[in-house]
C-alpha cells in the first residue's frame, strides 16, 4: 500500500483558481487508478473550496488556526503532532509546505515562477518570506512536479536544483467544457456580441493593456467585453471611466462551469493577454468549446495551444488590435477551431494523475 500525506493548504487559501482546481481533479483518480493508495489530506481551520471525496481519501482537518499562527513553522508544529505514527510514505506539498520530520520522500507541485520574475510593483515583507519558504521547499524535494515545461525551465534557471529531481506534467481540461450543440451567437446581458476575459487581472495578466485596445478598437461600441473573475478594483473602476469603456465592458463574477461553458460557446474570441503564464486552463477550455482565442506570444501559451491562437505580443496594445481585427474576420468555425478541438485532445485529467503516480513509483 502507497500512502500520500498531502499538506492542502491551497484548500485554505484558494476558493477559484487552476492550483485548487489540480489537486480536485487528481486526488480521486489516482486512488481510482491505484488500488493500493491510500491518501490523508490535511487542513488547517477553514477551507475556502470543498475538497474532493473518494473511499481511499481521507480529509483530515486540524484545529484552526488564524492568520497570525498560519506561518510556516506552525503549520509545521501542528502537523508534527498530528502526524505521530505517520510519518513515512509520501508527502505532497500543494502550496510551498515542509516537513521537517518526516521520514519519507517528499513532493512539491510548482505552477509557475511568477513571484521571481514579475514580483508585484511594491513588494512586502510577506512576500519575501513566501519566496523565501517556496526556495527552501523546493529545494528539500525529493521531486519537484512542474505544470509546463516553461515552469520547469524557469525554475532550473532561477533555482539551479538538479534536473533529474524535476518532471513536466501538465494540466487538463475537464470534461464538462465541450461544444454545445445550438448555442452560438451572443448570450450577454445586453444582447449583443462579445470578448471574453477569463481569470484573476494580476499585475502580470494583462488586463490593462486589454482595457486600452478595447477603448481604441473600432468596433467597441458593437462588441461588448465581457469578464469573468473578481468584483472591480477602485483602480478598475477609475480606469474604465477615464477610457469611456464603462457601459461596454461587463463584468460576470465568478461563474460555475456550465456558466462559463456557455460563454466560451458564445463568445467571439477568449482574449488572454498575459505577460506570463504557468499554464493557462482558460487556453484549453475555450479550445474545447471551439471558441477562437487571442493570447500574447509567451512560452506556456505556445506550448499548450501552439498554432491555434491569434498571438499578439505581450503588452502591445496595436499588436492587440491587428489579431482581434484577424480574430473577427476569421469568425468560426474555422481550420484553427478545427485544430484546437484535436489539441485539447492531448491533455486529460486522468493523464494528469497517471503522470503523477508514475512519479511517486519512481521516488519509492
Amino acid at each position: 500500500m502507497t500512502k500520500v500525506v498531502v499538506d492542502g493548504l491551497i484548500y485554505e487559501s484558494q476558493a477559484f483558481g487552476g492550483i485548487s482546481r489540480l489537486w480536485s481533479e487528481i486526488l480521486p483518480r489516482m486512488c481510482t487508478l491505484d488500488d493500493s493508495l491510500r491518501v490523508i489530506l490535511l487542513t488547517c481551520g477553514r477551507i475556502r473550496r470543498p475538497p474532493p471525496e473518494h473511499a481511499h481519501l481521507r480529509h483530515r482537518p486540524i484545529l484552526p488556526i488564524d492568520d497570525l499562527f498560519r506561518r510556516p513553522s506552525m503549520r509545521e508544529f501542528i502537523f508534527r503532532v498530528a502526524l505521530t505514527g505517520e510519518r513515512q510514505g509520501i508527502w505532497h506539498s500543494t502550496y510551498y509546505t515542509t516537513s521537517s520530520v518526516w521520514r519519507g520522500p517528499r513532493v512539491v507541485t510548482v505552477p509557475d515562477m511568477i513571484h521571481e520574475l514579475f514580483p508585484r510593483p511594491f513588494r512586502s515583507p510577506l512576500d519575501e518570506d513566501f519566496m523565501r519558504q517556496k526556495r527552501r521547499c523546493v529545494q528539500e524535494a525529493d521531486m519537484v512536479i512542474c505544470i509546463s515545461a516553461n515552469t520547469r525551465s524557469d525554475l532550473l534557471t532561477l533555482y539551479g536544483i538538479p534536473a533529474e529531481r524535476t518532471c513536466v506534467i501538465p494540466l487538463a481540461c475537464s470534461e464538462g467544457f465541450r461544444v454545445l450543440e445550438g448555442c452560438n451567437g451572443p448570450d450577454g446581458s445586453t444582447g449583443r456580441p462579445y470578448l471574453l476575459y477569463v481569470g484573476e487581472r494580476y499585475h502580470y495578466k494583462g488586463f490593462e493593456t486589454l482595457m486600452r485596445a478595447y477603448s481604441a478598437w473600432a468596433r467597441r461600441d458593437e462588441v461588448d467585453l465581457i469578464v469573468v473573475g473578481p468584483g472591480w478594483s477602485r483602480r478598475e473602476s477609475k480606469e474604465l471611466t477615464r477610457l469611456r469603456i464603462d457601459k461596454g465592458v461587463i463584468l460576470a463574477g465568478r461563474v460555475d462551469d456550465h456558466a462559463l461553458c456557455r460563454l466560451y460557446n458564445r463568445a467571439l474570441t477568449l482574449v488572454v493577454p498575459s505577460l506570463y503564464e504557468g499554464f493557462g486552463l482558460p487556453l484549453l477550455e475555450a479550445m474545447a468549446c471551439g471558441c477562437p482565442i487571442v493570447a500574447s506570444r509567451i512560452p506556456s501559451t505556445v506550448e499548450a495551444a501552439g498554432d491555434c491562437p491569434f498571438y499578439c505580443e505581450p503588452g502591445n496594445e496595436e499588436s492587440l488590435l491587428i489579431a482581434l481585427d484577424a480574430a473577427q474576420e476569421e469568425g468560426k468555425p474555422s481550420p484553427r477551431i478545427i485544430r484546437g478541438l484535436e489539441c485539447v485532445k492531448q491533455f486529460s485529467w486522468s493523464n494528469t494523475a497517471r503522470q503523477t503516480l508514475m512519479a511517486y513509483r519512481a521516488l519509492l
